[in-house]
């Protein structure tokens, strides 16, 4: 099959383009759309392998190792009714407590502070042989007026009594263990302030690991550390059995509102790591968030990173500084990726001369024209647009039909992630449709090259603003550019090479980009539609263009079939809850 050159008013002069696969061949155009597919799908399930979490350990377990099986049965004790600060209950739950650490073997103390609230902090401490510091496991045990509190925190309570009754029967640390169950978080961080401003074990803590949960399911996420991670960050993935950790998280979390007992620690000068599952919203902070409705599994990764890291920490020099920052990520499963954030500004600088570099080599092979690629960046930005005007219109539709019931659409994962799901299907269909008509006048490399554009503007912008985010799209943008330079040296791009070249690195950038947007969808819900599907919309720069170049029945039966599809789910969806 050859290519041809064409003269249009997008591309001034002549330029090579792509062609249609055509010449009887719609069953090739179908296969390549069908490999196309289950590569995208393989590489979206690759990719959400890192979320799974471990199996859960029975209580008949040796004593050497973590089981959610044991923790289980301390938290049927406790996580029974809500308690809040100052009622009975909570009351009742501190005695169990205290009781339950005194049996284990250590000698708890109640910090005690007097005032409006009575704060009433749980504390104990587990000697090391050697001690420089000491590391600190934390979780609050007050629980919010309106529910049990079997997730938030009771989950990380009843890790650390399993965490304890390990520690006491296993050989000594080197550095001394401070157990700190805090009081009062939910009315504002009122143990943590106490414990960190009053207590004189607060100027030991060589290393703080944080336990909280915002739902009832999920795997237990590092989602927030402080300046100066770069060491931290290292001796956490050597220490985790199933590290889940995204730099982009603590940048996220910073625009959030929501604080814990971390906040404090961090604020008090205290290095550590912020952990908790997010999945199952709909019991957070509800009568709902019960033993019955936690998952257990959620509760074995908590207390797998809770002992895990405090045998790791308890057992090295916690007294090295750290002075500077790391980027890291989970690719495939639980291997993280971490590098220096001092090497973000150089990989942004490599990419803008990459960048350069490709256009360069397109343009004197005929493939690019500076007008088609910025015809390219203004359709990609428009795509961008249209995307949030989407979400727009399907939030102000759901609002209205759900007025009363806006937080069952945000929170239930069975009606949220379908609806999600049939508003990317649309907003694909709808992209691939728009790309396909002005593919007649703009070439695949000048769509693709514009769209990489507007990624090495958010890679520039991230790179300054957010470098803990700026992964997200420079790894991408590395990956396609090279791509790109591959198919410049190919003498027919549209071909088996081709393709192979284009969907590979498709699925490169789908296992960066999805576990971000899945996290990111988590935590803000629906309720930021439009966000969300703005940032799915970025993907379009590396699966749309490839679709382009099928012949127009294809793309169209492709399109239209998953705008159907989008469009049932999400009135199906609506139709089944009226």
């Amino acid at each position: 099959m050859s290519e041809r050159a064409m003269r249009t008013d997008m591309e001034p002069e002549a330029v090579e383009r792509l062609p249609i696969l055509n010449s009887g061949s719609f069953v090739k155009n179908g296969s390549i759309l069908i490999v196309l597919l289950l590569v995208i799908s393989a590489a979206v399930w690759l990719s959400f392998l890192q979320f799974r979490s471990p199996e859960v350990v029975p209580k008949e377990a040796d004593f050497e190792e973590f089981s959610a099986g044991r923790a289980l049965e301390d938290l049927k004790e406790f996580a029974v009714k809500p308690r809040p600060l100052g009622s009975k209950e909570h009351d009742r739950v501190r005695d169990y407590l205290m009781t339950s650490l005194t049996n284990l073997g250590v000698s708890p103390e109640i910090q005690k502070i007097e005032g409006p609230d009575k704060v009433e902090n749980i504390i104990a401490r587990i000697p090391g042989e050697d001690s420089s510091s000491a590391v600190m496991i934390a979780t609050h045990y007050d629980s919010v007026p309106e529910g049990p509190g079997a997730a938030d925190a009771g989950s990380a309570v009843a890790s650390i009594l399993e965490t304890v009754r390990i520690l006491v029967k296993s050989e000594p640390l080197k550095n001394d263990v401070i157990i700190l169950i805090s009081d009062g978080e939910e009315v504002g961080l009122l143990g943590a302030k106490a414990f960190v401003k009053f207590h004189p074990w607060a100027k030991d803590v060589g290393v703080a690991l944080n336990f909280e949960a915002r739902g009832s399911m999920g795997p237990s996420i590092l989602f927030e550390t402080n300046e100066g991670n770069e060491r931290i960050i290292s001796e956490f993935i050597k220490g985790a059995p199933n590290p889940i950790a995204h730099s982009f998280l603590y940048d996220l979390y910073q625009q959030l509102p929501n604080k814990t007992d971390f906040t404090v620690f961090k604020n008090g000068g205290m290095y550590g790591l912020n952990f908790a599952f997010v999945e199952g919203l709909k019991h957070y902070h509800t009568p709902n968030d019960t033993v019955e409705n936690l998952s257990v599994n959620s509760l074995q990764h908590h207390g797998e990173n809770m002992l895990s890291l405090v045998r790791h920490f308890g057992n090295m020099n916690l007294l090295a500084e750290d002075d500077g920052n790391n980027i890291f990520f989970n690719v495939i499963g639980h291997k993280v990726v971490t590098y220096s954030e001092k090497l973000v500004i150089p990989l942004m600088v490599f990419l803008i001369i990459g960048f350069i570099f490709t256009f360069v080599h397109g343009y004197k092979r005929k493939k690019l024209t500076i007008l088609g690629t910025v015809a390219g960046l203004i359709l990609f930005i428009l795509s961008l647009l249209l995307s949030y005007e989407i979400g727009e219109l399907a939030k102000t539709v759901l609002t209205n039909i759900f007025s009363e019931n806006v937080w069952m659409i945000q929170s239930e994962m069975s009606i949220s992630h379908p609806m999600f799901i049939g508003l990317v299907f649309i907003v694909f269909s709808i992209i691939a449709l728009i790309n396909q008509f002005v593919g007649k006048k703009i070439n695949f490399f000048n769509l693709t090259m514009g769209a990489w554009l507007g990624w090495l503007i958010l890679v520039i912008f991230a790179s300054f603003q957010y470098p803990g985010s700026s992964y997200i799209f420079a790894w991408p943008l590395l990956f396609g550019l090279m791509g790109m330079n591959l198919l410049f040296l190919l003498k027919n791009a549209v071909s088996i090479k081709g393709y192979s070249i284009t969907i590979a690195f498709a699925a490169l950038a789908i296992l960066i980009t999805v576990p971000a947007l899945y996290v990111v969808y988590i935590l803000v819900t629906i309720e930021y539609i439009s966000v969300l599907l703005v940032l799915t919309a970025l993907l379009s720069a590396f699966i749309v263009p490839i679709i382009v170049t099928l012949r127009l029945k294809v793309t169209a039966g492709l399109s239209c079939s998953l705008l159907l599809i989008g469009i049932v789910m999400i009135v199906g969806k609506t139709m089944y809850l009226l």
